[in-house]
């Protein structure tokens, strides 16, 4: 479910349907937002959706977070053909998580 700033970057550019949660160990408010991602993410991969989750440690690559313009954390972000579609900073639940998935799918 992590994933690394050059797989991140070639799943955006091939146009993948992305839905990825930019955290950090040291971040509280992180913590309490992943078993709520994983949650939906394993819901979705149960459901066969076109739409995948994962989660990017923004301490792995701060100049990498930062280019995708990453300011605070959590923040949640969708991409799909090629561009991000939504940004959400905070903790969602699993409906708004949810919901993002059904913009990717949906437009």
């Amino acid at each position: 479910m992590e994933i690394s700033s050059s797989e991140l970057q070639e799943k955006i550019n091939k146009g993948e349907k992305l839905v990825i949660d930019f955290w950090a160990e040291w971040c509280g408010p992180c913590r309490m937002q992943k078993p709520i991602f994983e949650q939906v993410s394993q819901k979705a991969i149960e459901n066969n959706s076109e739409v995948s989750y994962y989660t990017f440690n923004v301490e792995s690559d701060k100049s990498f977070a930062a280019s995708l313009g990453i300011r605070s954390i959590p923040t949640i972000k969708s991409f799909s053909n090629g561009g991000e579609v939504t940004t959400k900073v905070g903790v969602m639940d699993e409906s708004q998580l949810k919901s993002l998935e059904n913009i990717l799918i949906n437009g």
